[in-house]
């Protein structure tokens, strides 16, 4: 008898909570696997830019992790990494949580998931001779470099913390695994 009122409970409180009672996880999903659960539907992304700030103009990288929600919107939108430091975090954070994704012929399901990119900011437009395009290809490829994990040195034992810091960027944690998510608890930046 008792089992009966506890399914009938949690029935009623599933129909009653809509689908915001019961959510699922996001499943950890690898930028290079992301087509394969969402792709971008926006049109363009919108990113609000300070009006002062440190390397405003400096050609940047930023890592950004996010939940890619079952209706397509963005949440949970943290910045890992930005390099070279400074006030450009906003400008990728609200790059991110400007997109809207529709869901892949595969993703019928709607499912959502944890995904992390890297941007490229103020990287230089690939224009000019093929060797002016070769060099500034090069300046592009440097900078996003800078973004990617890093894969030679191993990690050492606590040392780095997987807690986001203020302002989102620590300075001393290694670069993220890209593979994995990590699925420290988020700092929004709105």
């Amino acid at each position: 008898m008792h089992r009966l009122r506890l399914s009938v409970f949690l029935s009623a409180a599933a129909l009653v909570g809509g689908p915001g009672f019961a959510q699922t996880t996001p499943r950890p999903v690898a930028a290079k696997d992301l087509a394969k659960y969402w792709l971008v539907a926006s049109e363009a992304m919108e990113a609000m830019r300070p009006n002062t700030g440190v390397n405003l103009y400096a050609p940047s990288c930023a890592v950004v992790r996010y939940v890619i929600n079952s209706d397509g919107t963005t949440s949970d939108v943290v910045l890992e990494k930005l390099m070279p430091p400074g006030d450009l975090g906003v400008v990728a954070t609200t790059a991110i949580q400007s997109l809207r994704y529709a869901p892949a012929p595969s993703n019928q399901a709607l499912v959502p998931v944890l995904t992390r990119v890297t941007l490229p900011i103020n990287l230089p437009p690939l224009r000019g001779t093929p060797e002016e395009q070769a060099r500034l290809q090069a300046q592009r490829d440097q900078v996003l470099a800078r973004c990617e994990p890093a894969t030679a040195a191993p990690a050492r034992a606590g040392v780095a913390s997987d807690k986001p810091v203020k302002g989102g960027v620590d300075k001393d944690k290694q670069a993220p695994d890209e593979s994995v998510p990590d699925q420290s608890t988020p700092v929004r930046q709105r």
